[in-house]
């Protein structure tokens, strides 16, 4: 990447917990500086998942170039390392054509992953992957992670024992390349970014709430039950890892006769109003972030003007 002029400047990167109206006031940045938008929500990668991941609609992402959206299927695993790498890849894309991007979206690991500051994963090639997987799937949960304990102590010690997940993935790593994937996070990093510059938006607790539990009634009231079973035709159920995720697990249940349509819209807020106050403490503990308060009322324009107000440099 160039290393003078604009060029040289940080990436601004808006930040958030969901609800709180990164994408409107991000498209309305992007419009104004003739911005496209790198995504950094760890669900629109995923194609097919469109209203209970709330990905920028098409007249949306007319208004505003978006990349890393609908970048593969709901049951590919898809890391943090993997998201880094093909960001720099679209920011190196975009600046030689001498426009500018801007990064939006609420996955903490996304965008640590992209300033450089996750570890060197090593890439396991799908044929290993998917024999160490079938080889994994006849053990407990239990087993797997004694295993691990075996192994490589430090990462059991890390990953809750019910975790199934990690606990593979800790095995997977270790069984490829007979390295402890505590060993690879020990491993030095190198820096591959030209540095970010994070604005983070935030609302009144309850006011962002209220948001969250209207926008799930209206993914309801827009089709999510339709969607889920639009996935279940094409193959991806119960056991598809993006399914797993809130919205789309409540609404399985919901189908498959497990949950009642009011309960199950009431679990989707309930864990929705959970991830964003997980995602406020991740960006707390990260530090240099410039908050802007959105007032409640404000629309994106307005809190746009905020923003480049905030900083005495040019943002782009």
């Amino acid at each position: 990447m160039e290393s003078d002029g604009a060029d040289a400047r940080p990436i601004p990167v808006l930040v958030g917990p969901t609800g709180v109206g990164k994408t409107a006031v991000g498209i309305e940045l992007a419009r104004r500086f003739g911005a496209e938008i790198i995504s950094a929500d760890s669900r629109q990668i995923y194609r097919y998942m469109d209203i209970g991941t709330a990905k920028p609609t098409a007249e949306e992402q007319a208004a505003a170039p978006h990349h890393l959206i609908d970048v593969v299927d709901p049951d590919v695993r898809f890391s943090a390392g993997e998201y880094g790498r093909l960001a720099r890849e679209a920011i190196q894309e975009i600046a030689t054509r001498e426009v500018p991007a801007l990064v939006v979206g609420g996955a903490g690991l996304y965008i640590k992953a992209l300033a450089g500051g996750m570890f060197d994963a090593p890439e396991i090639p799908p044929a290993v992957r998917q024999r160490l997987v079938d080889e994994y799937r006849s053990a407990s949960t239990d087993a797997l992670h004694g295993r691990l304990s075996a192994v490589d102590p430090a990462s059991a010690a890390r990953i809750h024992a019910n975790d199934r997940q990690r606990i593979v993935r800790a095995l997977e790593v270790h069984d490829a390349t007979g390295e402890t994937l505590t060993s690879w996070f020990e491993k030095p990093v190198r820096s591959r970014s030209r540095g970010t510059r994070l604005v983070g938006l935030r609302r009144d607790r309850a006011a962002l709430y209220g948001r969250i539990d209207a926008r799930v009634e209206k993914m309801i009231e827009s089709g999510l039950e339709e969607e889920v079973r639009g996935l279940m035709v094409r193959g991806f159920g119960p056991g598809t890892h993006a399914m797993s995720t809130f919205g789309y697990a409540e609404m399985l249940q919901c189908i498959e006769g497990e949950l009642e349509l009011k309960d199950a819209v009431s679990l989707i807020q309930q864990r929705s109003r959970q991830y964003a106050k997980r995602q406020l403490t991740w960006f707390r503990q990260t530090g240099d972030i410039e908050w802007i308060t959105v007032d409640e009322g404000e629309g994106p324009a307005e809190t746009c003007e905020k923003i480049i107000r905030s900083f005495t440099d040019p943002l782009f």
